[in-house]
């Protein structure tokens, strides 16, 4: 028990508390702006994806069905 103890301790003890907050906070807060801007960035993939691949014409469409 005690060695697991003292592996856990060294782990904790090599890991930076601050660097993982600040990773953590990063990670947040750019999660934070897409979620805001989710509605956008979906507008410019839509566009993107049109650019490359656009829509056959409505008469193209009406004659193959």
């Amino acid at each position: 028990m005690s060695a697991s103890l003292t592996l856990i301790q060294t782990a904790v003890a090599a890991v930076p508390v601050g660097q993982v907050l600040r990773a953590a906070s990063g990670l947040a807060l750019l999660g934070g702006v897409a979620m805001f801007f989710r509605p956008l960035l979906v507008g410019i993939g839509r566009a993107a994806v049109l650019t490359v691949r656009p829509r056959p014409p409505k008469a193209h469409l009406a004659k193959r069905h």
